[in-house]
């Protein structure tokens, strides 16, 4: 193998020469992104910088492991000949106990120093939560406030001033903060840095993108994800990996993203403690860690419910829970498919909210082509006390079309009923489904447009024995992708927001896994359309026969 780097060589060899347990995206991340970049004309390998900035452990309790010195020398001394960085944007994915905010902490750090250099490199430690943005801030707080030896007072309080709201750089007039996921004060920040911490809890870019805003005014800016996988699904994490997938597969002269993805690769690799190391590089670093991991893997039997916990934060390989999730989240992507023409076709319509000043899920559901197709729209009340709370882009929603606010105290019934008297000039709605509560609100407001479950009896009442009993249908459908939503991410939400509850004989109805900011109205609308399913006709698909054979 080439050498490049003293600093680099060593991770690329263990990899390529196979001497630890790595998984696939490590081997793809070295040979489509890593070495071919290094083997650029226009690419140098600083080691001068490298070094210099390697030279800061001293001032911290612990060193970078051979991973961690592997990324900081990519990060700070891959350069193209015109001085710029290489990767401006690093994505770290390992598991947890791999000592991600330890590395974040000294990246941090060593922004701010003389060795890096740049003036006004400001850097932005972004989570969701204050207590995370700060785990890293404090860290380097702590580094430059209480030394972890005497003679290093003075040299660091030269270099640093540090106050428990701001760190700063004194030579380069560079600054540390930290922020939350709220959007205000982000505006303007001239950043150098915006270092993402645990990236699956976020799932509005929209404050994301106010924040990369500020990115440009500065030499050498760059985005840096660090995070473990989690449980929110087809939010913003999601939707990197599926790019890092992209990015990994094959080498991109255009691309200056680099993917360090760490997971294990099948779901029985769990319990196996060699295995583990694909997802937490560390592990054989820290023997702590592993002592502890081990004791997780031993309890397990006894602690299913940390199960789906461990495979997303240890593992980096999230699995939802079987025993109560309605789908997998694979099944639930596989929902978006392309609608059809349905324009005219018979289709039977569902409702559900559990108050009218919260939110209103409304659909429709066809069935054609051995397939169940579902239109929805979902109406929620601008006043819903839930809203701060809700961890999901309602605005992107509701500029899509699929979510429409409504600005009063309540959803007015009027408005629900007219969104099925609006749809049934374009659809033939055979009847709706809808339970007796809901129903009794709703009432007249149904029968001003001819539904009414007592004279025409094109109101369905939904019984939870009628759930029971369409629930295996709902699962196979979702088994066999014969479900189909479309492009609708509020609907994939909503199903993923929906745990199954099992009675003592096996039976099923549908409940929240989070009474309430987990939002299910949209799902257990479908449920109910699924329930009156029958009321569809079979429709004969007569385009494949040649009429001609029996002409006389």
């Amino acid at each position: 193998m080439r050498s490049y780097s003293r600093f680099i060589d060593p991770y690329i060899r263990k990899i390529k020469n196979n001497e630890v347990e790595h998984c696939k995206e490590q081997e793809l991340m070295i040979d489509n992104i890593v070495i071919p970049v290094l083997e650029r004309d226009d690419v140098i390998i600083d080691d001068e910088k490298i070094e210099k900035g390697l030279s800061l452990q001293k001032y911290f309790p612990y060193r970078l492991i051979e991973w961690e010195v592997f990324l900081f020398a990519l990060i700070a001394g891959v350069l193209l000949k015109n001085g710029d960085i290489y990767f401006n944007e690093i994505r770290i994915l390992v598991g947890r106990g791999s000592g991600k905010n330890g590395f974040i902490s000294f990246l941090a750090f060593y922004f701010l120093s003389p060795y890096h250099g740049i003036r006004g490199y400001n850097i932005d430690l972004m989570a969701n939560a204050e207590d995370q943005a700060k785990t890293s801030f404090v860290d380097v707080y702590d580094t430059i406030t209480d030394p972890v030896r005497p003679e290093y007072a003075s040299v660091l309080k030269k270099h640093y001033h540090a106050t428990k709201e701001l760190i700063t750089g004194k030579k380069t007039k560079s600054m540390l903060r930290f922020n939350t996921s709220s959007k205000r004060g982000k505006d303007s920040k001239r950043t150098g840095c915006i270092i993402f911490d645990e990236k699956h809890e976020y799932t509005d870019v929209q404050n994301m993108n106010t924040l990369k805003s500020g990115l440009g005014k500065v030499w050498h800016g760059r985005i840096i994800t660090i995070t473990t996988d989690g449980h929110i699904r087809g939010a913003v994490l999601d939707q990197e990996k599926e790019q890092n997938r992209a990015i990994l597969k094959e080498y991109n002269p255009m691309n200056r993203t680099l993917v360090f993805w760490c997971r294990i690769e099948e779901e029985k690799e769990w319990n196996q403690l060699d295995k583990l190391v694909k997802a937490i590089p560390s592990l054989n670093d820290f023997p702590s860690l592993r002592t502890t991991i081990q004791k997780e893997i031993i309890d397990m039997p006894y602690n299913m419910d940390y199960y789906p916990e461990f495979m997303a934060k240890r593992c980096n390989y999230p699995i939802g829970n079987k025993e109560v999730e309605v789908a997998s989240w694979e099944d639930i992507v596989a929902t978006n498919q392309e609608m059809i023409d349905l324009t005219g076709k018979n289709c039977v319509g569902g409702v559900d909210y559990a108050k009218t000043n919260d939110f209103v899920g409304v659909g429709l559901t066809f069935h054609a082509d051995g397939k169940i197709y579902h239109i929805h729209h979902t109406f929620i009340c601008s006043r819903s006390k839930d809203l701060t709370g809700i961890k999901a882009p309602l605005r992107e929603w509701e500029a899509r079309g699929d979510v429409e606010f409504i600005e009063d105290v309540e959803i007015p019934p009027d408005v629900v009923t007219g969104w099925f008297e609006k749809m049934g000039q374009q659809y033939n709605i055979l009847k709706i489904a809808l339970d007796n509560y809901r129903y009794a609100l709703l009432n007249n407001s149904f029968k001003k447009i001819g539904f009414d479950a007592h004279e025409s009896k094109n109101i369905f009442l939904v019984r939870p024995s009628n759930i029971m009993q369409v629930s295996p249908i709902i699962n196979s459908s979702f088994v066999t992708h014969s479900i189909v939503f479309g492009d609708m991410p509020i609907m994939r939400w909503y199903t993923n927001n929906t745990k199954k509850i099992m009675d003592n004989k096996g039976n099923i109805l549908y409940g929240k896994i989070e009474k309430n900011y987990r939002k299910t109205d949209g799902f257990m609308a479908f449920v109910n359309t699924i329930t009156i399913l029958d009321e569809i006709p079979e429709e004969i698909d007569y385009g494949n026969i040649d009429f001609g054979v029996y002409s006389y």
